[in-house]
């Protein structure tokens, strides 16, 4: 069941990329990212307000981190920094989450690691390093550092990771995705209502065709996938889920690859 959730999971994460290409000709990253975080959160309120329980308020900081620290944020840095990097260099920069997680779970939650784990980790690190290398439109990108973002944001996908198999660990799947999302919906729906213009977008040719891509990111590949990760952690250890992120580039550049990208 683990390995079959991995690959449900690295199926539709991998295609991420892609579908955020094909969305920023239409919504700058400021509104994808909001939109997709705002519109994830208010599909999970009935579930949220379903499974609310008081004592559930106690562990309020941590359904925050998970929402700020390993979607909203997130979610706003992939997006900008896609306006510079291919689709496929983006899934292949996501593969770092795995040592973040095994950086952040040992230096802060104490997490004991296995020798089989590490040397898993270091073998999947050096592919995802060649993967790297060869992908020079990192470097011919409009702003190199546009890379760093992504980098920032897999170490915050390593907090989440970590926060949601120590700190919530015992919750249902659904509550640690719902309590997050819609946390994270509060500042997103908030900035986008003061910085964000989405009325302007939709006056553009194929923003029906983008929206209804934003849709599917926002309700399936952030809403029903991060229940299906947080179900996995439970499973099977952050660790192993985070590995979900050696699979995602192979999507990602078979995407890239389809859509004419230099690989």
């Amino acid at each position: 069941l683990a390995f079959l959730i991995l690959g449900i999971l690295s199926l539709l994460w991998g295609s991420s990329f892609i579908l955020m290409k094909r969305i920023l000709p239409v919504f700058p990253p400021l509104e994808l990212a909001t939109l997709r975080i705002g519109m994830a959160g208010l599909a999970m309120i009935p579930l949220w307000l379903w499974h609310m329980k008081r004592e559930h308020w106690r562990l309020l900081p941590w359904f925050a981190v998970v929402g700020l620290v390993g979607n909203g944020i997130p979610a706003l840095l992939f997006a900008t920094a896609q306006t510079g990097i291919d689709s496929g260099a983006a899934g292949v920069l996501n593969a770092l989450t795995p040592m973040f997680t095994l950086v952040v779970g040992w230096a802060f939650f104490g997490k004991n690691t296995q020798k089989s784990q590490l040397l898993g980790l270091c073998l999947g690190l050096v592919g995802a390093v060649l993967l790297i290398l060869s992908q020079h439109r990192i470097q011919c990108a409009s702003n190199p550092n546009l890379a760093l973002l992504l980098v920032l944001a897999t170490f915050f996908y390593g907090i989440s990771v970590n926060t949601v198999g120590h700190r919530l660990k015992g919750i249902t799947p659904w509550r640690t995705a719902a309590f997050p999302l819609v946390i994270a919906s509060i500042p997103a729906l908030l900035a986008l209502w003061w910085w964000g213009d989405p009325v302007t977008p939709m006056q553009q040719e194929g923003a029906w065709n983008a929206l209804y891509l934003l849709f599917f990111l926002s309700l399936v590949n952030s809403a029903f996938s991060l229940v299906a990760f947080n179900y996995l952690i439970q499973l099977a250890g952050p660790l192993f889920a985070s590995t979900t992120t050696y699979m995602m580039p192979v999507v990602a550049l078979l995407w890239a690859y389809w859509d004419g990208e230099t690989l």
